[in-house]
């Protein structure tokens, strides 16, 4: 295996010492975006939220200090959980945070759990965009917003290690997906076009 596509593995699940180092990377480089979708979110004290691939919880805590809300956070990787729940254990331990293994395709919450949900960098590795917009939808409540931050194929371009297992949708075609699953879509290029944030605010 090369080192690019070790790298691209452990983007898309993180594990070992490896999942540790790409995680800290991936936080570092990412910040202009987590700053730019926690914005979006424009959260109140009242909101449940759902962090889809929530990595190694890097957001979550940034979130959880800045607003009184419930959190969820879900990932495929299990060791990436575990490193999650002890970033934020204390949030963990006073009821404001929990974490789970899961797939966003196969979400275990109820309906309408949720009044906010987000994902950042993880569209790339869905296997199956339609089921995952209708799972995320389904734990929505009626007027619900999902953020979807993701880089620009152009991004991905120049970036190496995402010649290796990263799966690249057009903004059309992620929009296109949303609608279908019964959301609204508002597309908001950000960091001049570096990134876009896709907002679904579910339709009824």
């Amino acid at each position: 295996m090369s080192l690019n596509s070790y790298i691209a593995k452990q983007f898309g699940k993180p594990a070992g010492l490896g999942g540790k180092l790409v995680s800290a990377i991936m936080n570092h480089q990412n910040r202009p975006i987590y700053n730019e979708t926690i914005r979006l979110l424009s959260l109140t004290a009242s909101d449940r939220v759902l962090d889809i691939g929530c990595g190694n919880g890097y957001v979550l805590a940034l979130l959880a200090r800045q607003y009184r809300c419930t959190f969820a956070g879900i990932d495929i990787s299990k060791s990436i959980i575990q490193a999650a729940s002890r970033r934020n254990r204390m949030f963990v331990r006073n009821g404001r945070m929990a974490f789970s293994c899961q797939n966003a395709s196969d979400i275990s919450f109820p309906d309408s759990t949720f009044s906010k949900a987000y994902t950042i960098n993880t569209v790339y590795f869905w296997d199956n965009i339609e089921n995952t917009m209708a799972e995320i939808r389904r734990v929505l409540q009626p007027d619900g917003v999902f953020l979807n931050t993701f880089y620009s194929n152009e991004t991905l371009s120049r970036l190496s290690h995402t010649q290796f297992g990263y799966k690249r949708y057009s903004v059309e075609e992620l929009s296109g997906a949303g609608m279908r699953a019964g959301f609204m879509v508002n597309v908001q290029p950000i960091l001049h076009g570096v990134a876009y944030c896709l907002i679904y605010q579910r339709n009824g």
